[in-house]
C-alpha cells in the first residue's frame, strides 16, 4: 500500500512528500519488503529503513551516480522535522525527498 501525503507549505500544496512513517523497513529477520521510489534533491532512488541492533538506518539506493553520494548513502543519524525533508548527520544537512 503507498500512502502519498499532501501537504501546504509556504502556502503551497506540495504533494507527494516524504515522512519517516512511510518508509519501507528491512527487518533483520530477511523477511521480504518492497523499497519506496523517491527523489531525493531531483534525483531518482529507492530508499528505506535497515533494521538493526540499537540503531536502524536510512539506505538511499540512487538509480544513477550521486555527484555527491555516488551510489549509496546511509546513515544512522536522521529524521523528519518536516515532511519531505530529512535533516541528517550531525551538521545540520537536509535532503528534499518526494515519493515518485
Amino acid at each position: 500500500m503507498c500512502i502519498h501525503l499532501s501537504v501546504k507549505l509556504m502556502g503551497k500544496i506540495t504533494q507527494n512528500v516524504l515522512t519517516e512513517e512511510m518508509l519501507p523497513i528491512a527487518r533483520m529477520n530477511g523477511e521480504d519488503f518492497e523499497k519506496m521510489k523517491v527523489s531525493v534533491d531531483g534525483y531518482n532512488a529507492e530508499i528505506f529503513i535497515s533494521e538493526n541492533y540499537g540503531s536502524d538506518k536510512i539506505v538511499i539506493i540512487f538509480n544513477e551516480i550521486h555527484p555527491h553520494w555516488g551510489e549509496v548513502f546511509t546513515t544512522k543519524y536522521f529524521f523528519f522535522e518536516t515532511p519531505g525533508e530529512m535533516s541528517w548527520g550531525h551538521n545540520g544537512e537536509v535532503m528534499k525527498i518526494l515519493v515518485i
